[in-house]
């Protein structure tokens, strides 16, 4: 003999979760673009990539230099970049709303 399932309650999507939803997708979106930014960064290391990388490199320096961390090296510089991204994509995965 089973058990009969309890009727599904469909939950209206409140304001809070909402709004943790678009954070998530906006701290996704951001920690994207920093990944493309440090892939330019290595390019533009090894100078023997495209031209449109080598181009995301030349924005991600000046990104890092705006930052207040131009003194580092340019290895430096792109390790940074990818500790960022990698921190920023684990916001967003931590304020996801669960289920």
């Amino acid at each position: 003999m089973s058990v009969p399932s309890s009727p599904r309650v469909d939950r209206a999507p409140s304001w809070r979760r909402v709004l943790l939803l678009l954070l998530s997708v906006l701290l996704f979106l951001t920690a994207a673009a920093l990944g493309l930014l440090a892939l330019g960064l290595f390019s533009s290391l090894a100078s023997n990539g495209p031209l449109w990388l080598r181009s995301l490199g030349v924005l991600g320096a000046g990104a890092v230099q705006g930052a207040g961390l131009g003194g580092l090296s340019g290895v430096a510089q792109a390790f940074t970049l990818v500790l960022l991204t990698s921190l920023t994509a684990g916001l967003a995965a931590f304020v996801k709303p669960r289920a």
